[in-house]
């Protein structure tokens, strides 16, 4: 098993669903920057959080929120490119500090309202 902590801006909101078996699901995609002028680079994270704590999520954080997850990371490929899939075992998030005179974060109780982020994020630059 591989662990990995990532801190990054959603680039949506998070898909909820149920899975046959009933259990909650709710998917997160996740843009991480690494490197600096020409060598900059964007990683793409697809992250999974499970159970309870699913609706907890999806409740709570929307696109540009900026989450921070521990999890167990899975690479695989698709056409070529790198796939990094995160089945998550822990997640805070940040709420904007900007217009509500100061950031909060949490996993659980807190969290609470949407980020903002200078960068618009796009799903259309995720590579699959």
């Amino acid at each position: 098993m591989q662990t990995i902590i990532i801190t990054g801006y959603l680039s949506r909101d998070p898909e909820l669903s149920t899975t046959q078996g009933g259990e909650q699901v709710c998917r997160l995609n996740v843009p991480v920057r690494q490197g600096w002028g020409d060598k900059e680079k964007t990683n793409w994270y697809r992250a999974s959080v499970w159970g309870k704590r699913a609706k907890t999520v999806a409740e709570n954080t929307r696109k540009g929120t900026k989450v921070s997850i521990v999890g167990e990371l899975e690479i695989g490929e698709y056409q070529g490119k790198p796939q990094y899939d995160i089945r998550v075992n822990d997640i805070d998030w940040t709420k904007a500090a900007a217009s509500e005179g100061g950031a909060h974060s949490g996993s659980g109780n807190a969290g609470r309202g949407r980020a903002v982020h200078e960068d618009d994020l796009d799903d259309d630059r995720v590579p699959y």
